[in-house]
């Protein structure tokens, strides 16, 4: 392995029940739920292979409980950073699905399969925002050169940095979803993406939010 090469573990955090309700959490911190809980069991027990050095976290509940019962560490172990928290949906957070459309002024919404994502949420951050904060989050990344990382974050965000990895732009990168509690390698050297794979996913009968 060439000197410079390194890899980049990204793992969403395990399910809430704002998912299984199609409710969108944002920045809202409710905790993993029992099905979570019981996800993290699973991944711990199939021995999945994680070789990292450091691991940064969102600093919301259900990233850092997902982090700690995935690597044994304390939250003083890890580093935690708002940069990769989950983005920020304004007054579209904690909303039943039905009552969306109340929410003034309205929001717009572009369809990639079968996901509407919004456009302008108010009070929120558009996606070129969110992706701007990802361009900086990397730049943190950068400073831990030659180390493993694993980052433990959320799925819009993980969504918006993978497609950065690969060098798609914001829309291209809609395309490609992460499941909660989803485990990607991405091998980098330098600045160049060597290899990207999907190393766990749980089985889900339905996949939550």
């Amino acid at each position: 392995m060439h000197e410079s090469d390194r890899v980049i573990y990204t793992l969403r955090h395990a399910v809430i029940d704002f998912g299984r309700q199609h409710i969108i959490a944002g920045r809202m911190d409710p905790p993993i739920n029992a099905e979570g809980a019981e996800q993290i069991r699973q991944m711990v027990s199939a021995g999945v292979p994680l070789e990292y050095d450091l691991v940064i976290s969102s600093p919301l509940r259900r990233a850092l409980e997902t982090a700690r019962q995935v690597t044994g560490l304390s939250a003083g172990e890890m580093i935690t950073s708002y940069l990769c928290m989950e983005r920020n949906y304004g007054l579209l957070e904690g909303v039943a699905p039905e009552d969306l459309e109340k929410i003034q002024p309205a929001t717009y919404y572009v369809s990639v399969g079968n996901v509407d994502h919004s456009l302008n949420p108010p009070k929120g951050e558009t996606l070129e925002q969110l992706r701007d904060r990802v361009v900086a989050f990397h730049s943190l990344v950068k400073s831990f050169a030659g180390k493993n990382l694993l980052i433990v974050s959320h799925g819009t965000f993980l969504q918006q940095y993978h497609g950065y990895l690969r060098g798609l732009d914001v829309y291209h990168s809609l395309h490609s979803s992460v499941a909660c509690l989803e485990l990607n390698a991405f091998r980098l050297r330098g600045d160049e993406l060597l290899s990207d794979e999907r190393l766990y996913r749980p089985e889900l009968l339905e996949e939550p939010w």
